[in-house]
């Protein structure tokens, strides 16, 4: 195609978005609704999956001894532990390393509170000695835990799996019903731009049969409405892009510290990590909406 028609066609293009101001805008509206619900949905699933890789790094059990056991009868806890036939590994923390780990944990996260002067006064005495225990089979932590709970001297047992298959279950609701409410959005995206074009075909009917009969193919005369859809899209898209990075820019560090301290320190992921995926994805969608519409709506008309 020459550089004077693609001059030609982005021209032609613009005008005709800006001479249905009100279809356009109500396209526009529609599109970035819809890629807004999408992005809002899509950083909950990357912020889920995060957390779901983060505890599968995690030990698959830990394992707490009462604290007022003595150090015989944490070796015999110990014993029991390892003779587990589902254990494949096992690794203690004494009550001098909960110690310090507490230290560390609360200078880190607790900083306005005090940090690891809370301590101040206090020794190790109050903590559990632990059992960091790895299984063969992770997907038997439930029976393994409660066969160690029945242990005597056993205070706690702690395993991530569960919490795993629960953000999974979670993340797999989301799914649904991201997919459900998305796609009943890109639809009624597509219908009104449809309708835009369909304004703007009906509006140059005229010339449209006259290109026809003086010999202009159907690409040609059918580029500015594909083109015309397409910029629909993409301001659209640009829009949803703009708010969701703003919206998500000031809940991220809200969420990251309230979700510090639930269950076991869940984390958020950082927008400047996912935004050139999350700006690919619509800028896809938005084309194949503005395209697939504008299609749509031109095809009948090129039959003279």
């Amino acid at each position: 195609m020459k550089i004077r028609s693609i001059k030609y066609i982005l021209k032609t293009s613009i005008i005709n978005a800006s001479r249905n101001r009100l279809m356009s805008l109500a396209s526009i509206s529609v599109i970035s609704a819809a890629l807004i619900l999408f992005g809002v949905f899509y950083l909950i699933l990357v912020n889920l999956n995060y957390n779901i890789d983060i505890l599968s790094q995690q030990p698959t059990m830990q394992v707490f001894c009462l604290p007022e056991l003595t150090d015989e009868q944490v070796n015999a806890v110990q014993i029991e532990v390892s003779s587990n036939s589902n254990v494949d590994d096992i690794t203690v923390v004494s009550k001098k390393e909960a110690f310090e780990q507490l230290k560390k944990y609360l200078a880190d996260n607790k900083a306005e509170e005090g940090g690891s002067d809370i301590l101040a006064g206090y020794d190790e005495s109050f903590l559990n000695v632990s059992f960091i225990v790895k299984l063969k089979n992770p997907e038997n932590s439930e029976q393994v835990a409660e066969e160690f709970l029945s242990l005597p001297g056993v205070d706690n047992v702690e395993y991530s799996q569960k919490t795993i298959d629960a953000i999974q279950n979670v993340s797999n609701w989301v799914k649904i019903i991201s997919l459900i409410l998305i796609g009943l959005l890109l639809l009624i995206s597509l219908f009104i731009i449809s309708n835009t074009i369909k304004l703007t075909v009906f509006a140059r009917r005229k010339e449209i049969n006259i290109m026809k009969y003086i010999g202009a193919t159907d690409w040609f005369i059918r580029w500015p409405f594909i083109y015309e859809g397409i910029i629909i899209g993409i301001i659209g898209a640009i829009i949803a892009f703009v708010l969701v990075a703003y919206i998500y820019s000031l809940a991220e560090p809200l969420l990251s510290h309230d979700l510090a301290d639930f269950g076991g320190g869940f984390a958020t992921v950082k927008f400047g990590t996912v935004w050139s995926t999350l700006a690919l994805i619509y800028a896809g969608i938005s084309a194949v909406i503005g395209a697939s519409g504008s299609a749509m709506s031109i095809r009948k008309h090129l039959k003279v």
